[in-house]
């Protein structure tokens, strides 16, 4: 599931979804539990008010209520609901509801403003108490008035809060997460749709991919599209390479079969020629078949250097008798994108034909750039004239039958280079001679 786009996508949006819900929820219980507690503190305020008001001090009959606060919650006993006028540490009025009791308050200053204080109550309860002190002009000392009331009311609206809270934001999250699922999933349904015309392509139902993709997915699909036109291109030249193959061999099996019912000295040797013929087309047509299969291998990469260093020991083994300088200058970082097989089929067939027709030197050089690499082969022979060159690269051309070949060398290597994207050109060297400029896709600085 981890390899899953719908599951990275989804998961990653649940995350995201319930983090924001979570602290969408704590930020509103903290603003409600704020708004509930200034409310009940000025409720609680109101009533020390009253409190004060009802409050009338004579300096013969000392304090006298005028009236009692009418809330039914101070009558109720414990009810959690208090009020209490002390003067000098002794309790001269209460509520109902304190009974017997007296709250123990941190007296405040005279002039200090009214706080809010926590203490335990009479049934262990946690009150919330406002205490102010006031000196009336006839009473010699301050009054303490006190009014409690229960936090638990507090807590319990809070609770009541979080519960709608945490209720209406789960089903607002869930109704966020389908939406999120709807979302995923439609959003992916193109790769589904493509995953499903490659099925038909792969079955024969449908040649390309259609072309009405998003505009995210159409670049890939477009890549695909150009990848299988690739593709059939090389089917149908390996097919067509196969044609030719048969072809190739059934004139040379013709003579053979006719030269065979009458075997003599000089038929003999005209057998060995067409077997040697047949051999050769074989050979250049499962070559190229061959190719066709591994031109544009991903990945595929080959030193040119290390390449070209091996057919030149080679050939001045093969041209020992002739003493021909073969000579090469190539850039130590340059790289063939392809197999190196093919490389040295190419450049073997090139270096072997500079050798062929060189008087004494063949000189083998390169440029690498970015992506393209060009090889350029000469010798310092006769040369071919202009007007011809385009005649040598076509098939079993040759221009000395008296030469050693089979006039297919300079074909394999066009066939070859133009199913890398690459082409053979022929000029005239600066030697005097002939010259082979080979252009190839290339790779520079391969670690």
């Amino acid at each position: 599931m981890r390899n899953s786009l719908t599951f990275r996508l989804i998961a990653t949006s649940f995350i995201w979804v319930g983090a924001a819900l979570l602290v969408t929820a704590v930020l509103l219980i903290l603003l409600f539990r704020g708004h509930i507690e200034k409310h009940f503190n000025s409720s609680l305020q109101d009533h020390l008010e009253e409190l004060v008001s009802a409050s009338n001090v004579s300096q013969s009959d000392g304090l006298q209520m005028t009236w009692r606060p009418s809330d039914p919650r101070f009558n109720r006993p414990h009810s959690g609901w208090y009020w209490e006028i002390q003067q000098s540490g002794s309790s001269i009025a209460r509520s109902d509801s304190l009974w017997r009791d007296s709250l123990k308050v941190a007296v405040p200053g005279v002039n200090d403003v009214a706080r809010i204080q926590q203490l335990v109550g009479p049934e262990d309860e946690t009150l919330q108490v406002l205490a102010q002190n006031i000196t009336f002009p006839q009473s010699k000392h301050p009054l303490l008035f006190v009014v409690a009331g229960p936090d638990i009311e507090i807590e319990q609206e809070v609770w009541a809060f979080t519960i709608q809270v945490a209720i209406t934001l789960a089903v607002l999250g869930l109704g966020l997460l389908l939406a999120v699922w709807f979302q995923v999933r439609f959003g992916l349904r193109p790769l589904k749709a493509l995953q499903q015309a490659l099925g038909d392509i792969r079955h024969g139902k449908e040649e390309r991919l259609p072309q009405n993709f998003p505009e995210e997915v159409q670049p890939v699909v477009s890549e695909l599209n150009a990848l299988l036109e690739h593709n059939s291109t090389l089917l149908v030249r390996a097919r067509t390479q196969a044609g030719n193959l048969a072809h190739a061999i059934k004139n040379p099996l013709t003579v053979i079969r006719n030269e065979a019912k009458t075997i003599e000295a000089e038929q003999g040797n005209i057998i060995r020629k067409q077997a040697a013929s047949m051999t050769a087309s074989m050979n250049r047509y499962l070559l190229r078949v061959r190719i066709a299969g591994t031109a544009d291998v991903l990945g595929a990469r080959s030193n040119v250097e290390s390449v070209v260093k091996d057919l030149c020991f080679y050939m001045k083994r093969l041209y020992r008798e002739r003493d021909i300088d073969i000579n090469h200058v190539l850039p130590a970082d340059c790289w063939f994108q392809g197999e190196a097989q093919d490389l040295e089929e190419m450049l073997g067939n090139l270096i072997d034909n500079a050798c062929k027709w060189a008087n004494s030197r063949v000189s083998i050089s390169a440029e690498c750039t970015d992506d393209r690499l060009v090889i350029i082969v000469e010798d310092d022979g006769e040369g071919i004239p202009e007007e011809l060159h385009h005649y040598v690269l076509k098939r079993g051309r040759r221009l000395d039958e008296d030469t050693p070949g089979s006039g297919l060398g300079l074909d394999i290597v066009r066939d070859i280079a133009e199913l890398y994207r690459g082409s053979l050109e022929l000029d005239h060297s600066t030697f005097g001679g002939l010259l082979a400029r080979l252009d190839l896709p290339a790779v520079m600085a391969v670690k």
